[in-house]
């Protein structure tokens, strides 16, 4: 995907002006097209498709969930074709992580003092994370006429976002929890106080993230009128995250004293960001006319 994002932008950067040359040559015709009449406008969408938590990890698997954004934008365009857009929105991402295999943590025995190996084993373990963002995005805007009745529009910029509410919810799964001693051999099965036992929790609660992330967008759209002071859009968008939302990635996500925090905070994950992909629609309303 981050391969595609940067062939579409430098894509956009280097043939749009040849493009506006060879498809629209008189200014009369450029002024007639939507989005032409005004350099200012306000924007309101709303988006939707896959938007997910996403994440890499050798010992889990990961499901792609669906969400969306609603968006408010100000857009300012400073020459026939080329302008700037900022707003704000509030974006939701969903995800499922699943795990079924062995973990394994060498920690010393305060109680017995020696070292023994803590073995989990998370049998069809699925859990489900939820993340609601505040997000600011700031980037370039590219407008070009395609008939008298439609024009393209076209933006890719850089994206703040603020994680506000987060949630993980465990569904499915059991886990089996051991203690092995090697200075005596012995493994340690239904010891619960001690932490060894079998269990069917569902616990759920909060993912600790950072307070600020940072992500790259682009979208495309084609823009046609409704109204002398109304204008339609619908196309594509995408966000790529480039910083881990996680604030933390240490330890087992199970402890001896059976507190439980989520995988994307456990050591089985490395890094976590945002990634969406989907259609956008809405409309754009001048704020002053030529």
């Amino acid at each position: 995907m981050n391969k595609i994002l940067s062939i579409l932008i430098i894509g956009l950067l280097l043939g749009a002006p040849e493009m506006v040359n060879a498809q629209w040559k008189t200014k009369s015709r450029t002024s007639s097209a939507p989005l032409f009449d005004s350099d200012k406008y306000v924007s309101g969408s709303l988006s939707g498709g896959l938007s997910s938590i996403y994440f890499k990890s050798s010992d889990s698997d990961r499901k792609l969930g669906g969400g969306g954004s609603f968006n408010v934008d100000y857009n300012q365009f400073l020459s026939n074709n080329w302008g700037f857009s900022a707003g704000v929105g509030v974006q939701l991402s969903n995800s499922t992580a699943s795990l079924d295999g062995t973990l394994k943590y060498d920690i010393y025995d305060e109680i017995n003092k020696q070292d023994f190996t803590y073995v989990i084993v998370m049998k069809e373990w699925e859990e489900h994370q939820r993340c609601v963002n505040l997000e600011m995005p700031l980037g370039a805007l590219f407008r070009m006429p395609l008939t008298k009745r439609i024009s393209l529009v076209a933006g890719a910029g850089l994206k703040l976002y603020f994680p506000f509410k987060t949630k993980y919810e465990v569904k499915e799964g059991e886990y089996e929890t051991t203690g092995y001693y090697p200075e005596t051999n012995v493994t340690i099965h239904d010891l619960e106080h001690h932490g060894f036992t079998i269990d069917k929790p569902r616990p759920t609660g909060a993912i600790a993230t950072k307070g600020l992330g940072l992500s790259l967008y682009y979208d495309v759209c084609v823009v046609a009128k409704i109204t002398p002071s109304i204008y339609f859009f619908g196309g594509i968008y995408s966000s790529i995250g480039l910083s881990d939302m996680a604030k933390n990635h240490d330890g087992a996500m199970l402890n001896t004293d059976r507190t439980y925090k989520s995988l994307m905070e456990s050591d089985v994950i490395d890094k976590v960001n945002l990634r969406n992909i989907g259609l956008r629609a809405g409309v754009k309303i001048p704020l002053k006319t030529k």
